[in-house]
């Protein structure tokens, strides 16, 4: 039976199984968690090792890699690319809360669907910052779920 598709069980949770295999490629990442700090004056990022991680990173590149906006944006799916863009540039110029799921093409290949929150603020007198967390999410969880990241954005924005 090499290369041939196994047919559904009729058991979603055996047929989860069956589509992970034919998109091996595709990890699911589900709890890994990665926080970030963006510092605007100097833009000077800072990743936690669930950044790297979800970035597709091996620990002994953590040390010597320097995270910055381009590297931020080059790993966008290019499908997601222009909305994460769009939404990361509205966030540094009004300020806020930006909640947005899209798809990261890690380093070592494998694509990983996210969830990110991020918040600006610019203190009076000082420097504005960003800082945010990304979840990893897995597959199946993205029809389920996909009105509690709206409704986390909104509850934040009120």
């Amino acid at each position: 039976m090499a290369g041939q598709c196994l047919p559904p069980t009729g058991d979603p949770r055996q047929d989860d199984l069956h589509a992970a295999h034919r998109t091996e490629h595709v990890e699911r990442p589900a709890g890994v968690k990665g926080g970030f700090r963006l510092c605007l004056p100097t833009g000077q990022w800072w990743w936690s090792p669930g950044m790297f991680r979800l970035h597709g990173y091996p620990p002994h590149q953590w040390r010597s890699l320097r995270p910055s906006t381009r590297l931020l944006l080059t790993h966008r799916h290019p499908a997601d690319r222009s909305a994460f863009a769009q939404a990361w540039t509205h966030l540094l110029q009004t300020g806020g809360v930006m909640a947005v799921r899209y798809r990261i093409v890690g380093v070592d290949g494998v694509i990983r669907p996210v969830f990110a929150m991020a918040y600006f603020d610019r203190p009076a007198g000082a420097a504005g910052r960003a800082a945010g967390e990304i979840t990893g999410v897995m597959q199946s969880d993205e029809q389920g779920t996909e009105s509690a990241p709206e409704s986390a954005a909104e509850s934040a924005a009120d």
